[in-house]
């Protein structure tokens, strides 16, 4: 046998394989016993039908297709172990069928994909921005504010026209070429003025309405709009505002922050104190956060490398099963889960996610990359604590964890994480 290999890109290679004849013909032979057991003919007892008997019955050319899998495969496998090729996906297998036959050199391709090499640009000393943390006191300000609004109640406005910011709490009815359209009543409906939460030009023409007050409004429904039958239709709302409320927001005083119950803070002084250190632990995750999420992307994006499709079609499909499981646990359709966040169909999902898939297995092959130009290696005390963690995690026995986690398994993760402390550690900040 002989295999030549070709590199197509950096993370697929051709195969090229010429099996001796004398080879493909054993595999004849071994065809003829894996398949001679379920043979049954009249005289002969099952799977003890002579080789010349069933040749004469079914012809030897019956044999070719599963000699010719059990050539392919063992040459295949031969040639990953020679190579040390380390595959991510399925073969593509290109068989020259004027070559198969009994005493002919059987000739096929195999094109496949491999894990990626990876040419490293800079990864150490590279400078990046942190973002600051400090904490100033307008930051303190808007947070006590954002708070305050979210205590503040609704009260009656009896003596202005409703404005904007205000709340109009009125029925409506709306029609499309004078017929009324489903969805399109309700009484008593609570609209903050400004929310943009109906179609355009609805809340500005309820500006200046006075409790009381009917009125009629037309608009124009979106060409977006979610309802077919609605979609740029011209309508016309009736209108009878009932209330108009104002947000009263409480004022910063010891009281409202008693109201707060938080632990060992009952007044003012204390309350922005204890904003000011929650904004400072905030401010501090995200400078961290962001600072790692660029120095890490900076040097993934200095290297060069082929991203194999199988490992990204592999990431997709991890993403697609948290998303199914998820779905699972609510009990809804996948394509309904999935509407929640503004996406239509789970393909369209999926080229949504690509991008994501497509770095995290940029991102795998660089560090894995780093971590063996810099001899990074899972010792047996990182092992040891690897397995704590997951049996603390996992509420399990620690021995029972070790027959599951070999150390196989879990080096990969720790020489990435290794690779990752590399190359934060040495980044320059600006």
């Amino acid at each position: 046998m002989s295999v030549k290999l070709e590199k197509l890109t950096g993370c697929k290679v051709k195969l090229d394989f010429d099996i001796d004849s004398k080879v493909f013909d054993q595999a004849i032979d071994e065809a003829f016993e894996k398949k001679v057991v379920d043979v049954e003919i009249r005289g002969f007892r099952k799977g003890k039908v002579p080789r010349e008997v069933f040749n004469l019955r079914f012809g030897e050319e019956s044999l070719y297709e599963e000699a010719m899998n059990i050539v392919i495969n063992d040459a295949y496998l031969d040639a990953i172990r020679t190579h040390k090729l380390e595959v991510v996906n399925r073969p593509e297998i290109n068989v020259d069928f004027s070559t198969l036959g009994k005493g002919k050199n059987l000739k096929f391709t195999i094109e496949v994909e491999v894990w990626p090499e990876v040419e490293l640009g800079q990864y150490k000393e590279l400078e990046v921005e942190k973002e600051s943390t400090e904490v100033t006191e307008k930051d303190v300000d808007e947070y006590i504010e954002r708070i305050r609004k979210n205590y503040a109640e609704l009260v009656v406005v009896e003596d202005e026209p409703l404005k904007e910011g205000h709340t109009a709490v009125f029925d409506f009815e709306g029609f499309v070429d004078g017929e009324a359209f489903e969805g399109g009543k309700s009484e008593n409906y609570s609209l903050e003025i400004g929310s943009g939460q109906f179609i355009p030009g609805f809340e500005e023409q309820m500006v200046g309405m006075n409790t009381g007050e009917e009125k009629t409004i037309e608009v124009t429904f979106p060409e977006e709009y979610h309802a077919e039958n609605l979609k740029g239709k011209k309508a016309e709302f009736k209108i009878k505002l009932h209330e108009i409320k104002r947000r009263e927001i409480p004022e910063l005083n010891d009281e409202f922050v008693k109201e707060l119950e938080i632990e060992n803070v009952s007044n003012v002084e204390e309350y922005k104190k204890f904003v000011t250190d929650v904004l400072e632990k905030e401010k501090k995750e995200a400078s961290e956060n962001k600072f790692s999420d660029d120095v890490l992307t900076l040097a993934v994006n200095n290297a060069k490398l082929d991203i194999p499709n199988g490992l990204v079609e592999e990431e997709i499909h991890r993403y697609v099963h948290q998303v199914e499981t998820q779905a699972n646990q609510y009990q809804i359709p996948v394509d309904t889960l999935l509407k929640f966040s503004g996406i239509d169909s789970l393909e369209q999902y999926k080229e949504a996610i690509k991008p994501t898939a497509e770095m995290n297995v940029k991102q795998r092959a660089v560090f894995l990359k780093i971590a063996e130009v810099e001899n990074l290696e899972m010792t047996d005390e990182d092992y040891d604590k690897e397995l704590d963690l997951i049996a603390t995690e996992l509420k399990k026995d620690l021995k029972d964890v070790k027959k599951v986690y070999s150390k196989d398994m879990i080096a990969p993760y720790v020489r990435i994480r290794k690779a990752i402390d590399l190359i934060k550690s040495s980044a320059v900040v600006k």
